[in-house]
């Protein structure tokens, strides 16, 4: 029996969310939540606790009323007033500890769906990254994780404590009076109709607006990104024209969707507001006659409020799932991944091996054929014209792209068949475009803590950076945002120390030295080739090969019959 119960909940979870979130969406969406059921569960019990506290106070103070003013029972009356204040009290202190809870649960969860998203990103091959603006994949990890998180703790926690107050004050309503209690019953189809009728439009709205955001924040973010060059060319009022464009776009799809959301609420909020008045009116009548005591009309109307106001949470939970689709379909596309071969560890050894390859973006225009053995340890010049593939086979030794035909193998192996982690580990790429952030010399060097001083600084002398950074605040000097408060060729020196103060089996300096003077080419190979001679060397440069000395073997991809 434990058996079949542990079998039945992953099914009834998975079922679940795919009816929360779609079938493609819950397949990825479902295991980031799953570890919080525990903390989920005990949320859970304690929202239903505070629910059902709250469904004491109207009661008592029926009581209060009825038996204590009206009767003229002092005794009555504290007895019930003390009971009221204990009651409330108990509630104030359930809805502190419930939203600390809530609160610390909330954030990691957030945390942990952002991380998901951004290992997703990190999978992506380089190439994809060609046809996406960066501010637009920040708009949905940010904005959209944040609606949908916020739409699956809320469903849970929120959705199952309106069915506590909505069940609990039904069935008070009923005690109280049960013909009210049927014309308040009445309200709920009324509701569920008109919020069917406008949940297309909250749909249709909500990816506008998202849609618009995200628009938004890539053109800031390009804007940031490049003005200084924006302010070199000219361009700073093209960029300002366009940033106030497209906010101008967002703020006209948020004013919509504001009031389409005042209207949507408005339309329950009018139509309890009617029925609260006739209960008043037929309930007033009734107490006037002698018919209903006072406390059972003033309780009765509290408890109106427990079934409206949960009923209308459940019907805006609804609306709100519509908001969360549209998130989650733009989260669907970052964590779409094609497929990919199964991934191996690589083997001892680190020889490349190129079988009758042809390789590029364009399948029209293919590079290659190019056959050829390079073992371990050999210096390799790849030269070429522009556009001749030289980036699509150092994507191709990386594993980020596939050929188009015959075969790259690296010990053996294709490269995408090799673990990201692994390949990673083994290859040090150095590119033309250096990357900085803004933080330490240290962190930029991306160095595990425990790396000693002294051989960060013995690269950093070999790259003729160490008088630079001891002048400032030697390792802990803040490098600027992309790089600004550095020169071009320090920039990409410091790039190059990060590969070289890992351990790698091959290392690849794309056009890596291009900003870096001849002579310091010359000395900083020299180094690389006395320092590392058992490791592959992969050099592609469109000028200046002699500066990184005598080579192996060439690479010349401008001609093909190799």
């Amino acid at each position: 029996m434990k058996t079949q119960g542990r079998r039945r909940a992953p099914r009834l979870a998975a079922s679940l969310g795919a009816g929360l979130f779609g079938g493609a969406a819950a397949g990825w969406l479902m295991p980031v939540l799953a570890p919080y059921r525990h903390r989920l569960g005990l949320l859970l019990a304690l929202g239903m606790v505070a629910a059902g506290l709250g469904l004491v106070p109207p009661y008592l103070s029926k009581l209060v009323i009825d038996q204590g003013l009206v009767a003229g029972d002092v005794q009555a009356l504290v007895r019930w007033s003390a009971m009221l204040f204990a009651i409330g009290l108990a509630a104030v202190g359930m809805g502190a500890l419930n939203n600390i809870l809530h609160m610390r649960a909330s954030v990691r969860m957030l945390a942990d769906l952002r991380r998901v998203l951004l290992d997703a990103l990190i999978a992506r091959p380089s190439h994809w990254f060609g046809g996406q603006r960066a501010g637009e994949l920040l708009a949905r990890i940010d904005g959209d994780a944040g609606e949908v998180q916020q739409f699956a703790f809320n469903a849970v926690l929120g959705g199952l404590s309106a069915v506590v107050r909505l069940v609990g004050g039904t069935v008070m309503l009923m005690v109280l009076n049960w013909k009210l209690g049927l014309l308040a019953a009445m309200l709920a189809p009324v509701e569920l109709l008109f919020l069917a009728w406008a949940r297309p439009r909250t749909e249709r709205l909500a990816g506008e607006t998202r849609t618009a955001r995200g628009h938004l924040t890539a053109g800031l973010a390009e804007a940031l990104h490049g003005l200084p060059a924006l302010q070199i060319s000219g361009g700073t009022g093209w960029a300002r024209s366009r940033s106030l464009s497209d906010q101008s776009e967002l703020n006209d799809r948020q004013i919509t969707q504001q009031k389409w959301g005042e209207f949507t609420r408005a339309v329950p909020q009018i139509l309890s507001a009617l029925l609260r008045a006739g209960v008043f009116v037929a309930g007033g009548v009734m107490v006037i006659r002698g018919d209903w005591p006072l406390g059972s009309l003033i309780a009765f109307i509290a408890y109106m409020g427990f079934m409206v106001g949960p009923m209308q949470s459940l019907l805006g939970l609804w609306h709100a799932q519509a908001r969360a689709k549209v998130a989650l379909g733009r989260l669907d596309m970052l964590m779409a991944m094609p497929a990919r071969p199964k991934a191996a560890e690589v083997p001892e050894g680190f020889d490349l091996q190129l079988e009758n390859l042809r390789f590029g973006r364009d399948p029209s225009r293919p590079s290659g054929p190019i056959s050829g053995h390079v073992p371990e340890g050999t210096k390799l010049a790849l030269t070429g014209p522009s556009g001749s593939g030289k980036t699509s086979l150092l994507m191709l030794l990386l594993g980020r792209e596939r050929p188009l035909s015959g075969h790259i193998r690296l010990a053996g192996l294709a490269p995408d068949r090799i673990a990201p982690d692994a390949l990673a580990r083994r290859i040090a790429f150095v590119t033309q475009r250096p990357f900085t952030v803004r933080a330490s010399l240290r962190d930029n060097l991306f160095l595990p803590r425990d790396t000693p001083d002294n051989a960060v600084w013995e690269v950093l002398d070999v790259l003729d950076l160490s008088t630079r950074f001891r002048a400032a605040e030697g390792l802990d000097t803040v490098l600027g945002e992309n790089g600004l408060t550095l020169s071009g060729g320090e920039r990409q020196r410091i790039c190059l120390a990060r590969a070289l103060l890992r351990p790698f089996d091959v290392l690849i300096l794309d056009e890596a030295l291009s900003e870096v003077d001849t002579e310091t080419v010359t000395r900083i190979m020299a180094f690389i080739d006395r320092e590392y001679p058992d490791r592959t060397r992969i050099v592609v440069s469109h000028g200046r090969l002699q500066a990184f000395g005598d080579f192996d073997v060439t690479l010349d991809l401008g001609c093909p019959a190799q």
